[in-house]
This record gives structure tokens, sequence and C-alpha cells, in this order.
């Protein structure tokens, strides 16, 4: 399967509330609104993130309880960095020798880990 486009769906409880927290966590605001109910940020060149309330993902998912998206970037620290000049609190881990990781949650428990490669 080669895909052209990847749209992550976060459901949430407030949609206001994690709507603005996930301004803070992108730095900016939606970059679509689609309805009063959507809101999407592009995060790559074919790469979305989409917040809608509890309720409006549980008619389109099967599973709206919660999410997890993994974002890969080239530099976890700059990443971070800015997360915290926003606010958000996120500490860098080892997986293993090649990956970093940074996990932070959003109001309704949704994972949003940034992840760098450091093989060499």
């Amino acid at each position: 399967m080669n895909a052209h486009q990847v749209l992550a769906t976060v459901a949430v409880n407030d949609f206001a509330a994690s709507s603005a927290w996930y301004a803070r966590l992108f730095g900016r605001a939606p970059d679509y609104r689609p309805n009063a109910c959507c809101a999407e940020w592009q995060i790559a060149k074919r790469t979305k993130i989409q917040v809608l309330p509890r309720n409006a993902a549980a008619a389109t998912t099967a599973h709206a309880d919660s999410a997890s998206v993994g974002i890969i970037v080239d530099n976890l620290d700059e990443v971070l960095l800015g997360l915290h000049g926003r606010q958000i609190d996120a500490t860098p881990q080892a997986a293993t020798h090649f990956v970093r990781f940074a996990p932070v949650s959003d109001p309704d428990g949704n994972m949003v880990t940034f992840v760098e490669s450091v093989a060499g």
C-alpha cells in the first residue's frame, strides 16, 4: 500500500480547550477550519492532525476513546525548546541507541509523541 496523505484524528471532550492546547503545541492557529467543530493542522507536506469533539469523532471512527499520534522530527531538542516556550513540558527519553522520543498528553489524555532518529 502506498498512501498519499496521512490524517490523524484526535477525539476530545472540550473542543475549545483542546483546540487551544493543540494551537500551543504546534505554535499556531489551525490551518483549516472545515466547520465549527473541526480544526486541522498541516504538520508536513501530506500529513494533517485533526481535532474533533468526541461525539463527532465517534460517528466517523471505530475507536474514538483516545488517540496516539507519533510525529517524526529532525531535531527533538529544538522541538522541546519550542514546546517549553509555549508552556508544554516534555521530557526526552531514549527508546534505543537509535531513537529518542518525548511524549506529551493533551487535556483528554491523547498521546502526542515526538520521535527523533539518532542513528549515525
